[in-house]
């Protein structure tokens, strides 16, 4: 069935509902949040406005994956052939009009009658990989409308937080360290804070850039656990405590991840200033270009000049002729023969796009394409590439050039965005390619085809479990004709024994034990490109015919080939003949295997995750009216968390250990309260207020962050991983119980005795700083910690209630405990007299339009 079908239109429909419900809230805040800050009435915290903006992005971008179908991915070594596989499933149906574009009714420069992908827009690079960039074939109906329909191509960019995964990476992988520690301890982590804390103090901590160097910190440590052993919280807890501006977390990120090397420091200011650049509220980080810039964009070479005798759209382009100028919200790479004066830096903006996006028209394909890219996209991802060889073997020390510097780009790229693609389950089929010769990369191969098939099928079923009986995984060998085209003996079997055997080695258990133990891979096909790297008929005959007559029958006889390749003869047959070589066949497996289940469970799970965390913030910023229906919401909130902490009595030892990781502070949680008195006051007009004036309003901060972000955010955490504990109490139920919480700490009567409290430790004077530090660290935690699982500040003893040690064993004083507080600690969050603020009916109308509001 073609794309959208009955479920994905359903998906859509979701997905744009919850951009709704985003764009709404963000318009309710804009406008009445001033006027509740200005009287001081439930004013929207900036921790909720930064997460509102970060909701607001992930719902858009859930949006634009729903409109994109599932796709199919080219993918292998470098110098495989899968440029010149993408070339011949691109050739038109008639030689008049390209498949190319969105309109061929457009005319020029949106459609060229003549435009050819392998003449115009695929660089000749030699024996030189292309640039790292994810070229992605689609229909014009996937690609978003924009004010510049003669532009039709669609480049998306990085975000920050990509682009510092991207860099990262590519050093791991490139560069060796000789400035800064091998493994980042806690101790090495603070150290560095402080020195670029003092260099580069701010006023403020940047939400944005503490979550994109959290992000960024978190996906190298599932890169070199290693190298990143110290545990998130702990690089959060530094980031909170230690406020920079812009150039120290510049700093911060450059020591972190590329070895404070300064020229790879210079490269990702220029590359991020241009990520400032084209950023759009309005729209994902992309720029549009003309055809003519598709190439320049794809070129590793970065040639200046492209010179095709054979091209009848493009024979000379010159990058001066290239310019990058805005239209409305884009900026566009605009083309005019002839012109001269462009001044851009082909390598900064290469160093910042993600995915090159190209409009296909799928009547003017072959029949067999024309199906296939009518069901899903087709994405042809950079190839692996080798470690260095020869004189460059070893690591670099050093980038200072140009060329060294993309290098590192290419590296993390390739790296990064297979991962990328396969984590977001946006590659359904498989299509891996091989030559003889080529498989330099075992390692790495093998890595990404079980990371995909583990993401495809799942962990516990990839490979033996798999039953399809046409899997989702091809392999394509490349390279036929060269093996013995240019040599006087003829091709024999041995010569396919030792290729299938090589790809068997590199991919181990994928090849001999797909399906079941001894049960080898079968879906292996031989390809040709005639015409090119391999001959046409014309040539054959020129040539000989023999020589491919034996090679097809040696091809046939290999046991190996009648091992791992299923219908030899019928695959041979198709790769002979030069209107095909193969293709139709891998048409035919791409449109049987590729489903989107997958990808349509994962959308509508986070779709609806994003909506349930909308509302739930937002459900925080509505003031009830009456203070007894208040009161009594608080005490049922109460009751909920008590009967199912009563429910399952053999479940008692984990449903309280969930309550205990949830509720409780990690190390580094607590560091922007406990080290408080060390961090600079902000400056401004006049003497600054006194620490315990200025502490008020962190603590209100932290206590909200926790209440509405971090706790329920760790719940879901352990949730999901610990089933036996379940049934769990439920994700709203649990925020709800978070934020009447903070309603109880921050309540006139009770936030005083907390603030006094901390402040004694947070105030602690000793001479030995290192002591003073790890004392306050250590007892605002335990302080901390007792608030949320005594629960409340009250330090009276109780009487003893339900809860014996025959039920609950060791756990039976905890829920004695909470039995008694819980309800009078919640209700106590509710205030005598209330005052409405401003939007607050408003907000209850639009949240009602979206769903139940509790």
């Amino acid at each position: 069935m073609g794309f959208p079908d009955d479920r994905d239109r359903n998906i859509i429909r979701l997905a744009e509902v919850t951009e709704d419900l985003a764009t709404d809230l963000a318009h309710w805040v804009a406008e009445y949040n001033p006027e509740r800050v200005e009287r001081d009435l439930a004013p929207i915290a900036s921790s909720d406005e930064f997460e509102l903006t970060r909701l607001r992005r992930m719902a858009n971008n859930l949006f634009s994956s729903a409109k994109v179908p599932v796709a199919a991915a080219v993918y292998g070594p470098s110098q495989v052939g899968k440029s010149l596989f993408v070339g011949r499933l691109l050739l038109p149906s008639s030689g008049d009009y390209s498949p190319l574009g969105r309109d061929e009714q457009s005319g020029m420069p949106a459609y060229y009658q003549h435009l050819s992908f392998d003449t115009d827009l695929n660089p000749q690079s030699g024996s030189n990989e292309a640039t790292a960039l994810v070229t992605r074939f689609t229909t014009k109906d996937r690609i978003a409308q924009s004010p510049a329909p003669e532009y039709p191509v669609m480049v998306r960019a990085l975000t920050r937080a990509q682009w510092l995964r991207v860099l990262a990476r590519g050093f791991l992988v490139e560069c060796g360290k000789t400035q800064t520690p091998d493994i980042w301890s806690a101790a090495e982590l603070e150290q560095m804070f402080e020195e670029n804390g003092r260099r580069y103090a701010g006023t403020t901590v940047d939400r944005g850039w503490r979550m994109d160097l959290l992000d960024a910190y978190s996906y190298m440590k599932d890169c070199d656990r290693r190298g990143f052993p110290t545990e998130e919280s702990i690089l959060n807890g530094l980031l909170t405590r230690y406020p920079m501006s812009e150039e120290g977390y510049i700093a911060v990120a450059a020591a972190l991840f590329w070895d404070n090397w300064a020229s790879l420091t210079g490269m990702f200011m220029r590359v991020n200033a241009f990520l400032q650049k084209i950023e759009s509220p309005e729209h994902d980080p992309a720029i549009l270009t003309h055809w003519a810039g598709v190439r320049y964009l794809l070129d590793s070479q970065r040639a200046k000049v492209h010179e095709r005798r054979n091209s009848r759209c493009f024979p000379r382009v010159d990058w001066a002729d290239l310019k990058l100028k805005q239209e409305m919200s884009w900026y566009v790479l605009d083309y005019t023969e002839g012109r001269g004066g462009g001044r851009e830096d082909l390598e900064t903006i290469q160093a910042a796009m993600l995915e090159l996006v190209i409009p296909i028209l799928p009547h003017r394909l072959s029949e067999d394409w024309r199906k296939v890219i009518e069901q899903i996209d087709i994405l042809d991802i950079p190839g692996m590439r080798a470690g260095r060889q020869g004189a460059e073997q070893g690591k670099r020390n050093a980038a200072e050039t140009t060329e060294e510097q993309m290098e590192i780009v290419k590296r993390g790229k390739v790296a990064y965005l297979f991962e990328r693609y396969v984590d977001e389950l946006l590659i359904q089929t498989l299509l891996l390619l091989a030559r003889g010769g080529n498989l330099e990369v075992t390692a790495q191969m093998k890595f990404h085809i079980d990371k995909w098939g583990k993401a495809r099928y799942g962990n516990d079923v990839w490979p033996r479990k798999v039953r399809d009986e046409f899997p989702a995984l091809f392999l394509g060998l490349t390279g036929i004709d060269e093996e013995f085209r240019n040599r006087d003996e003829y091709a024999d079997s041995m010569l396919y024994e030792a290729r299938l055997s090589q790809l068997a080695d590199a991919l181990g258990d994928v090849m001999q034990e797909f399906g079941g133990k001894s049960k080898s891979f079968s879906n292996v096909y031989p390809l040709r490109y005639p015409g090119t790297w391999d001959t046409d008929e014309k040539q054959r005959e020129k040539a000989g015919k023999d020589k491919w007559e034996k090679a097809g029958n040696a091809f046939i006889a290999s046991k190996s080939v009648q091992e791992y390749c299923a219908n030899a003869s019928e695959k041979w047959a198709a790769a002979m003949r030069d209107d095909d070589g193969g293709m139709s066949l891998i048409a035919e497996g791409w449109r049987q295997t590729t489903t989107a289940e997958r990808k349509q469970s994962m959308l509508e799970a986070q779709v609806t995750e994003i909506q349930r965390r909308l509302l739930q913030l937002s459900r925080g910023w509505v003031v009830s009216g009456d203070s007894n229906i208040d009161r009594r919401q608080r005490v049922q909130c109460a009751k909920r968390v008590l009967d199912w902490l009563n429910a399952n009595p053999q479940a008692i030892y984990v449903r309280v250990r969930a309550l205990e990781k949830s509720l409780g502070f990690d190390e580094g949680d607590q560091w922007r309260l406990s080290d408080f008195a060390d961090i600079p006051a902000r400056t401004s007009v006049g003497r600054p207020d006194s620490l315990e004036n200025r502490f008020n309003g962190q603590l209100e901060e932290f206590f909200h962050e926790w209440a509405t972000q971090s706790s329920p955010k760790k719940w879901d955490e352990f949730t999901s991983k610990h089933p036996e504990g379940g049934p769990w109490l439920g994700d709203e139920d649990f925020a709800q119980f978070t934020r009447y919480m903070r309603d109880y700490f921050c309540h006139e009567k009770h936030f005083p005795q907390v603030k006094e409290r901390l402040l004694k430790v947070v105030n602690l004077k000793l001479r030995d700083e290192a002591a003073k530090r790890r004392a306050r660290r250590q007892y605002v935690r335990i302080m901390l910690n007792d608030f949320v699982m005594n629960p409340g500040v009250s330090d009276e003893p109780l009487d003893e209630v339900e809860g014996d040690s025959d039920q609950f064993g060791l756990m039976a004083p905890f829920v004695s405990r909470w039995m008694s507080r819980l309800p009078e600690v919640l209700a106590a969050g509710a205030g005598a007299e209330i005052h409405i603020p401003p939007g607050n009916d408003e907000l209850t109308e639009l949240l009602e339009q979206y769903g139940e509001l509790k």
